[in-house]
């Protein structure tokens, strides 16, 4: 059922090798469609995987293989954008002006320790749990409360075209360590959170990366989330969020088989320029 990857990352920004390798193999597994997504880069900051003076190589590089895939693959051009609030949205002036053909928006950073050090909580288990501690004074509700809060005003004031990873902050909490992604309080976060996604009208990312780097059991988000997302007609992406070629398909039989479980019976796919849904199942040639 492979088609489509409009999540990846190259050495552009934190992921290995170059753009055309990811197209070299994308050819090889017979994609149709491709679409980068290099993490933006964040002005003013000493962190963020691109540096702002490496936008527009980045942006000219796929523009040119777009010219020069064209006929074999359809090449698209995006970022995956942090909503960091006073710092970087997808409608900051350098991703409005970069032309892009699509935003992925996600929170990585949810507040700032004393010596103003934003809070990347996927870096590693002790800067969560410091994270946690420090920020919130251990309230790991409180921390939960807020990173969705995050995402729910970046889909309201900025709405991207696809929400990112959305439950990416379970990451460490795989065995319940730290909360309970049952609880009543929890579920409520997501709930929420998918509701203003589908007033919105944004594309509901399922990330296979957690499951095939062995960080979850299950892609991002998980089954319970995406049911509720089914039950309110959010539209949804497979997408492996690739940092190396090897992983441009990982995990979509699995994600897959989880959606079509779930009542999904098509996943969106950029196609001739047009967000469009695709059966799992079709493998249609369409005109390049």
């Amino acid at each position: 059922m492979q088609f489509a990857n409009h999540h990846a990352h190259s050495h552009f920004s934190d992921g290995r090798l170059s753009p055309e390798d990811y197209l070299q193999e994308a050819l090889r597994q017979g994609l149709h469609t491709y679409g980068f997504s290099d993490h933006a880069p964040i002005p003013n900051a000493t962190f963020g995987a691109m540096k702002l003076e490496k936008l527009s190589d980045y942006l000219q590089e796929i523009d040119r293989l777009k010219e020069q895939y064209r006929g074999k693959i359809e090449v698209y051009k995006s970022l995956e954008v942090d909503y960091i609030p006073g710092l970087i949205s997808p409608g900051s002036a350098h991703i409005q002006a970069a032309q892009l053909d699509y935003t992925i928006g996600a929170v990585h950073f949810v507040g700032q320790f004393a010596d103003g050090l934003y809070w990347g909580f996927e870096h590693s288990r002790p800067h969560f749990e410091k994270g946690v501690r420090e920020i919130y004074g251990g309230d790991y509700q409180l921390a939960m409360q807020t990173y969705y809060g995050l995402i729910r005003t970046m889909v309201q004031e900025y709405r991207p075209t696809i929400v990112a990873h959305l439950d990416r902050i379970k990451k460490w909490n795989r065995n319940g360590e730290y909360y309970d992604e049952n609880s009543d309080w929890y579920q409520a976060e997501v709930v929420a959170t998918l509701e203003l996604i589908a007033q919105s009208g944004a594309i509901l990312e399922v990330n296979t990366k957690g499951y095939y780097s062995q960080e979850t059991v299950e892609p991002y988000p998980g089954k319970w989330a995406l049911a509720k997302a089914h039950e309110m007609n959010i539209p949804v992406h497979l997408s492996s969020d690739a940092h190396h070629p090897d992983n441009i398909t990982k995990g979509f039989e699995f994600g897959a088989a989880l959606l079509q479980e779930v009542g999904y019976n098509t996943y969106q796919v950029l196609l001739e320029g047009v967000w469009q849904p695709i059966a799992w199942a079709e493998r249609k040639v369409y005109a390049l």
